[in-house]
C-alpha cells in the first residue's frame, strides 16, 4: 500500500496541463454599461472569441466577471457572471489560449463551496429548451500533493500526501441524473498503521451525491451534499428535496450530520427539516429571503432545534447587503426540555460602491467559530485569523489609478469571556506592473491587540510572469512581533516565501510553495508541492 502515494503521482504525470491564471492575457478596460450588458474596449479583439470568460483581478485571485455574447474589431459586449459589480474604467482581463475550439464554447465560473473550477459547454447548434436542460456535462480536476515539514528541533519534522477528487457530471448521458463529488485522501508518512486502523482517518468525503430532476421545477438528491440555501446546518447525509413555485421554492432535507471527530457517517446524528425561498430579479440586482427550520438529534434525543434566516440584497445599485440569523427554539436546562427563543448567530454585511474608485464595507460577526478539519497555516496567521473572525468591521478600499490601489479594515470584538476587547487594523497598498521589473507589489501590515497578547505583522509581496503564458512566480516577507501580556514572553519570526507556478500544457499544471520560519530558538520550513490534472 505504500506505493500507492508513488503510482499515483506517475499516473498524473502521464495526463496533459492547463493553469488558466498562466494563459496569455490580454488587458481591456469597462467603457460603458447598460441595464443588461457591459462594453469593454481592448487595443484588438482579434484573439477574442464569442463565447469566452473575462475576467477582473482582485488581490492574486482573477474572477470571472463577464461571458462575451459580441464584439467588434476593438471591443466586445458581455453579460454579467458572478457577482461582483463592474464600473466604467475597470481593468478587465482575458486570457487567450493557444488553439480555439470552434464547436463548443468554455464557460469558466468557480464553485465556491469547494473552491474548484467549473467548465460548462454548449453547443450554438439551435436546440430546444429541454435539450439545452439535459445536455450532458462533465468537468472537474484530481491532484496529488505534498506537504513537508522541517523543524531544527528533534522529532518537528512530518511528511504529508494529499489526494483529492472533485467532479460534476451534469445530465449523465443526456438523462435527468446528474452526479457531483469531493473527496480527499491524506495521510502522514509512517502513520500508516492509523489509516488501517479507521479509514476515515485518512479519507474525508466531503461531497458525494446524486441528483434527480424529475421536471422542471422538482428535483431529489440522495447522498452526502452542502445545500447552499442552508448551508449554515452543514453537509447532510441523506434525502433533500426541492420544488419550484414561481419565484418561491420548498425545501425539504432528512438525513444525518458527519462525525464531529473524523468526518464519517454517524446515524446517531439524524436530523430533519425544511426551508422556504422567495427570489425576486430586477435589471438592477436580485433579492433572496431564506427562512428554514430544522431539528437535529443525538440517538432518540432532541439535540438542538432551531430557525434560521438569511437575506441577500442587491436591488439598489452600487449596494449589497447580506445578513443571516439563527435563533435557537429548545433547551435542555436542569433534565427538564423547554422551548425558547435564543438568537445564537447573526451576520450582517453592507456593502456601498461610492465611485469606481472608492467602495465602503461595514459587517458585524456573531457566528459560531469555524471548524477546519485540515489547515495549514502558521501559528502567527492562526492567531491573527481567530482574533479577527468576529465582532464590527469596517473597510475602505480606493484605487486612485489603475495602477495603484490602497485600503484599511478596523476591527473590534467584545465577549464576556475575556477581560479585554480586542481590536484589530490591516492596511495595504498595492502597485501593479512596476515598470523596469514588470511586477506586482503589495505591502500590508496588521496590528493585534487582545487580551492575552499585542501584535504586528508587516508583509512585502512581490510577483510577476517569469514566462509569460507558462511560469508565474513569487516572493513573500513577513516580520512577526507577538507580545504575551501574563507571562512577559514573545514570539518574533521572519518568515519568507517563495512559490512557482507552471502551466505544462493544456490540462495539467504544477505549483510549488516553499515557507521557511526563523526564530531565535529554532527554524521551521515547509514545501507544499501540487500537481493537477483538469478534465
Amino acid at each position: 500500500m505504500k506505493t500507492l502515494p508513488a503510482i499515483l503521482v506517475i499516473i498524473l504525470l502521464c495526463l496533459s496541463p492547463s493553469l488558466r491564471a498562466q494563459e496569455k492575457f490580454l488587458e481591456g478596460e469597462v467603457s460603458y454599461q447598460s441595464s443588461q450588458n457591459t462594453y469593454v474596449k481592448f487595443s484588438n479583439t482579434e484573439a477574442l472569441s464569442i463565447g469566452d470568460t473575462l475576467y477582473i483581478k482582485k488581490d492574486s485571485d482573477f474572477v470571472p466577471v463577464l461571458l462575451v455574447n459580441n464584439k467588434s474589431s476593438i471591443s466586445v459586449i458581455g453579460i454579467a457572471i458572478g457577482s461582483i459589480k463592474l464600473a466604467k474604467g475597470d481593468i478587465i482581463i482575458a486570457f487567450t489560449a493557444d488553439e480555439k475550439t470552434p464547436e463548443k464554447d468554455i464557460i469558466l465560473t468557480e464553485d465556491s463551496e469547494y473552491n474548484i473550477e467549473v467548465v460548462e459547454k454548449t453547443t450554438p447548434a439551435p436546440r430546444t429548451k429541454q435539450e439545452l436542460n439535459r445536455e450532458e456535462q462533465i468537468k472537474g480536476k484530481i491532484s496529488a500533493s505534498s506537504y513537508s515539514n522541517l523543524s531544527s528541533s528533534s522529532g518537528g519534522s512530518n511528511h504529508r500526501m494529499r489526494y483529492s477528487l472533485s467532479m460534476n457530471a451534469k445530465n449523465i448521458d443526456n438523462s435527468k441524473i446528474s452526479a457531483e463529488t469531493y473527496i480527499r485522501f491524506s495521510h502522514n508518512s509512517g502513520e500508516w498503521d492509523e489509516v488501517k486502523s479507521d479509514i476515515f482517518n485518512a479519507l474525508k468525503i466531503y461531497n458525494l451525491a446524486i441528483r434527480y430532476d424529475a421536471n422542471e421545477s422538482t428535483s431529489i438528491w440522495l447522498g452526502r451534499k452542502i445545500n447552499r440555501k442552508v448551508s449554515n446546518i452543514g453537509a447532510v447525509d441523506g434525502v433533500q428535496a426541492e420544488k419550484k413555485f414561481g419565484n418561491f421554492s420548498l425545501g425539504l432535507i432528512a438525513g444525518s450530520r458527519p462525525d464531529y471527530q473524523d468526518y464519517s457517517f454517524n446515524f446517531d446524528l439524524m436530523q430533519f427539516g425544511g426551508y422556504l425561498e422567495h427570489s425576486i430579479k430586477t435589471k438592477v440586482g436580485s433579492m433572496q429571503n431564506t427562512v428554514s427550520f430544522f431539528e437535529q438529534k443525538y440517538k432518540s434525543n432532541t439535540d438542538r432545534r432551531f430557525a434560521y434566516y438569511q437575506h441577500s440584497n442587491s436591488l439598489l445599485k452600487n449596494l449589497f447587503l447580506f445578513a443571516s440569523f439563527e435563533v435557537d427554539l429548545y433547551k435542555l436546562e436542569e433534565e427538564v426540555s423547554k422551548n425558547t427563543f435564543d438568537l445564537t448567530s447573526m451576520y450582517l454585511s453592507l456593502r456601498y460602491r461610492v465611485t469606481k474608485q472608492l467602495s465602503l464595507s461595514g459587517s458585524l460577526d456573531r457566528r459560531k467559530n469555524v471548524v477546519y478539519y485540515e489547515t495549514f497555516k502558521s501559528l502567527a496567521f492562526q492567531i491573527l485569523e481567530n482574533e479577527t473572525r468576529q465582532g464590527i468591521r469596517f473597510r475602505v478600499n480606493y484605487r486612485p489609478t489603475n495602477r495603484i490601489s490602497l485600503g484599511a479594515n478596523i476591527g473590534h470584538r467584545s465577549r464576556k469571556s475575556e477581560v479585554e476587547d480586542s481590536k484589530n487594523l490591516y492596511a495595504f497598498v498595492s502597485y501593479r506592473n512596476i515598470p523596469g521589473i514588470n511586477s506586482n507589489a503589495t505591502l500590508s501590515s496588521s496590528i493585534l491587540q487582545t487580551h492575552y497578547l499585542d501584535g504586528q505583522i508587516y508583509k512585502l509581496r512581490l510577483s510577476r510572469d517569469i514566462i509569460p503564458g507558462k511560469l508565474f512566480g513569487g516572493i513573500n516577507y513577513s516580520y512577526v512581533n507577538y507580545q504575551y501580556k501574563f507571562n512577559d514572553s514573545e514570539l518574533i519570526q521572519h518568515i519568507g516565501e517563495a512559490n512557482i507556478s507552471w502551466r505544462i500544457d493544456k490540462k495539467l499544471s504544477f505549483s510549488a510553495n516553499y515557507e521557511g520560519t526563523f526564530q531565535s530558538s529554532q527554524n521551521y520550513s515547509r514545501l507544499y508541492l501540487n500537481l493537477i490534472k483538469r478534465f
